[in-house]
């Protein structure tokens, strides 16, 4: 979560903290080759990926966590009542 911006460290690591060892974050920071990466591959992915330049993982924006499908919705309930952005359709991806 140190790759998050610094005002949103704090709220993400609290949410994974609610989960109490149930989710794993697999994703924060992503350069743009990272991302480039990834957007070339999306027809592998079973979750949507954003072009470069539009994903807030590569602003420190964002992280992607794995876990129960509920959870991860209690949990996207929970980001969203804080103001952040969180979608059934992707459910591992938290952004702000």
């Amino acid at each position: 979560m140190r790759a998050l911006q610094p005002w949103l460290a704090p709220y993400a690591s609290y949410l994974v903290g609610l989960a109490r060892g149930q989710v794993r974050v697999t994703s924060v920071y992503r350069s743009y080759s990272d991302q480039l990466n990834l957007w070339h591959n999306r027809s592998r992915n079973p979750y949507p990926v954003a072009p470069p330049g539009r994903s807030y993982h590569q602003y420190g924006r964002a992280f992607d966590i794995t876990g129960p499908p509920g959870l991860l919705d209690q949990l996207g309930r929970i980001w969203r009542g804080w103001g952040g952005r969180w979608s059934p359709s992707d459910r591992i991806h938290f952004e702000a």
